[in-house]
């Protein structure tokens, strides 16, 4: 399966270095993987960069048992820091994420304007249906649409068929992220197909179901997860086995501050398909996805959410009101200024 769409991977490299990374002539791009990995598309991407007239910089690590912070122990993680920082553009292609983690942190430090392109657990498949096979402007119309009435809203209810039903207010004073994948300035950026914002935090009340999946630790989830949320904290989590392996993984890190709901997103990507990979699961049309733990400073001024590590989780089909006003409802754009782009772009 490893060589699935050759010849398609190709034209989808040369979109994301040309199109999305926007590589120049002369620059340095680091692109970071571990050994779990895919070898073609770190091939298929370096040889973008090369024919774009840049430099890449292949930087393979061995894979790290955690994500964010806790891959920290294993990974080097001076010299990892210290070679992304001294590039101009970063495509992150490792299973486990680099992002959020120390050589993150200090590869920023160096390098205010290094432009980060996080395409974590990237494979063949998803790079040819999420980068090659995009209706890309009237997807960047539809969603730039989407995220100006969200950022308009104050308050928010989101609900789901299996028993998510929490409300919260948005904080203005934290950023709100359109993702349309184009790494035109400093800072890191993600596919097309994502909105994501963050609530004030002491304002999330209710319940969420989690019905898609959970990366890390649980991967697709074969029953939902359900969680009672309280001013922003997760305090209660019951279902079947999962939910079991889910709390204890939180558990295991002994920080209070991973049990803090700590982002929420839509997903609005017409390709994305649920596979237990968190780049693609987030993006799932009609879907909505919680962040909990980590946030650096730019995401939660002044100083951020220094937990131990981070996890997203996936609702499916949800119903979403914006300061009353129903948009979504069950996976489906029900509001009159969207019915008609979401119906073009899902065919």
């Amino acid at each position: 399966m490893e060589n699935i769409f050759q010849y398609e991977l190709n034209k989808a490299a040369h979109i994301l270095v040309t199109e999305l990374a926007l590589v120049k002539p002369g620059e340095t791009v680091a692109i970071t993987a571990d050994t779990m990995s895919s070898d073609t598309i770190i091939d298929a991407v370096a040889g973008a960069v090369f024919t774009a007239g840049a430099k890449p910089m292949v930087v393979k690590v061995s894979t790290p048992l955690g994500v964010g912070k806790a891959a920290d122990k294993d990974l080097p993680v001076e010299a990892l820091g210290a070679a992304i920082g001294a590039s101009d553009v970063w495509i992150e292609l490792n299973h486990q994420w680099v992002l959020y983690s120390t050589a993150h942190e200090i590869a920023v430090e160096k390098n205010k304007n290094l432009r980060h392109l996080n395409l974590v657990e990237m494979n063949s498949d998803m790079m040819v249906r999420l980068i090659g096979r995009v209706p890309v402007q009237i997807l960047v119309n539809f969603q730039t649409k989407v995220f100006e009435m969200t950022k308009a809203a104050t308050h928010m209810r989101i609900t789901t068929e299996s028993g998510t039903d929490l409300e919260f207010d948005n904080d203005h004073k934290c950023p709100f992220y359109n993702e349309l994948g184009v790494a035109d300035h400093p800072g890191s950026v993600y596919l097309a197909g994502q909105i994501c914002w963050f609530p004030v935090n002491e304002s999330i009340n209710g319940t969420l179901v989690f019905d898609g999946s959970i990366t890390p630790p649980c991967g697709v989830l074969s029953q939902p997860v359900k969680m009672k949320v309280e001013k922003g904290y997760v305090t209660e989590i019951t279902g079947g086995p999962q939910a079991e392996e889910f709390s204890n993984w939180l558990t295991s890190f002994n920080d209070p501050l991973m049990y803090r709901m700590a982002h929420v997103c839509f997903g609005l990507h017409p390709n994305a398909k649920l596979g237990g990979n968190v780049i693609e699961d987030e993006r799932i049309w009609g879907a909505t996805e919680w962040g909990m733990g980590y946030l650096p400073a730019a995401d939660a001024p002044p100083n951020g959410v220094d937990a131990a590590s981070h996890t997203d989780g996936i609702s499916l089909n949800s119903s979403v009101w914006l300061d009353g006003v129903q948009i979504l409802d069950k996976g489906k754009f029900v509001h009159p200024d969207l019915i008609e782009m979401s119906k073009i772009i899902t065919g």
